[in-house]
């Protein structure tokens, strides 16, 4: 079939003689994702497309046949499952399964809009089931590395399902990008991914902490204008009291959302097995402890910068942020490198921006 120039272009059209697109289900930097019909096997599915720009490379392409290939050996109920992954002509596409329902990011707006947030038994109950699915595939050998709310869907019946690994890496193997290269979310990253140093499963830790947080709070822990100032939050600044936005967490919880959020991945759980496990034996009937008086901050000099939003992006080496330091203002060379960051990116040092649909 001859590709078309545009999104819903898609939509009516047949893959492979097979795959029949219905609808857009949603869209990012890297693929397109839609409802489609498997009339072979009489089920819905969701067909994951490649930009056109980004099936001309042959890399890339190598790349995402590898994981779609090893994300297909996943069996968990609380994982998507990859059906195929083939190409008509230089269209490449992955067929996933179809799963009804919201994403959690849907859910937390919802939350949000209403002001309200998660009940403490959801959110444990929620996320010891994510860290779950991210314990097994951590036994298989993969990580996320993307971890975030539009990355987990709640099915009809309330259970998440975790999505989109297509930024995964297989833990052992050579980095698909440059060596230091950030790939991630902003508000999601690790202080280490920030600086560009090589993930591994105590990276996924993190970014299921500031989820946590996120569910618990109904915001993440660091936010700005800008993707540099969030990645230099992640690695310099600690992140709120938990205990501070809400008065009544118990304290088994917030003990749990403090060490998934440490700075030096040695100081977190060392699996998302051992995470679980610590959800499911917080006792929320617990009380609180009286909270502290806050900490006055200083006020620093700040520098604002019109970057792109909290993309899930690829940042060059060159980019990586300074070490963690305790209670210090950024001085003016990290300062530096927060402006040679902006301008790498704005010159195209970024090559992608891997916000999926």
């Amino acid at each position: 079939m001859s590709q078309p120039k545009s999104h819903p272009s898609w939509i009516g059209h047949t893959i492979s003689g097979r795959y029949k697109i219905e609808s857009l289900l949603g869209q990012g930097g890297m693929s397109s994702v839609y409802k489609a019909t498997d009339p072979n096997l009489r089920r819905t599915v969701a067909v994951k497309l490649i930009h056109p720009h980004l099936s001309s490379d042959e890399q890339f392409v190598r790349r995402f046949e590898q994981e779609a290939a090893a994300v297909a050996q996943l069996r968990h109920p609380n994982i998507i499952q990859v059906f195929d992954f083939n190409h008509d002509g230089d269209v490449y596409y992955m067929v996933l399964e179809f799963i009804p329902g919201e994403t959690l990011q849907d859910r937390l707006k919802s939350l949000n809009d209403s002001n309200r947030q998660f009940e403490l038994a959801d959110t444990v109950k929620i996320m010891a089931t994510i860290c779950d699915a991210v314990a097994y595939a951590h036994d298989k050998g993969m990580i996320h590395r993307d971890l975030k709310p539009a990355n987990v869907m709640l099915n009809p019946n309330g259970q998440p399902v975790l999505m989109d690994f297509g930024v995964a890496k297989m833990l052992g193997t050579a980095q698909h990008t440059a060596t230091g290269a950030i790939i991630g979310t902003a508000k999601y990253m690790s202080p280490e991914q920030a600086r560009g140093e090589r993930p591994d499963a105590r990276t996924d830790i993190y970014s299921l902490g500031v989820m946590l947080f996120e569910m618990i709070t109904g915001a993440a822990p660091f936010d700005d204008e800008s993707t540099v100032s969030i990645l230099m939050k992640h690695v310099t600044e600690e992140p709120p009291d938990i205990n501070q936005i809400k008065a009544d967490i118990p304290p088994g919880l917030a003990a749990v959302v403090k060490r998934a959020l440490a700075k030096d991945r040695n100081d977190r759980y060392q699996s998302a097995a051992e995470m679980a496990a610590a959800l499911r034996a917080v006792d929320l009937a617990e009380q609180p402890l009286p909270a502290a008086a806050p900490v006055p901050q200083p006020d620093p000099d700040k520098t604002v910068l019109q970057t792109p939003g909290a993309h899930t992006s690829v940042v060059p080496p060159s980019a990586s942020l300074p070490s963690p330091t305790s209670n210090v203002a950024v001085p003016m060379w990290a300062i530096g490198v927060v402006i040679v960051l902006l301008i790498l990116i704005l010159a195209g040092g970024a090559y992608a921006l891997f916000n999926r649909g």
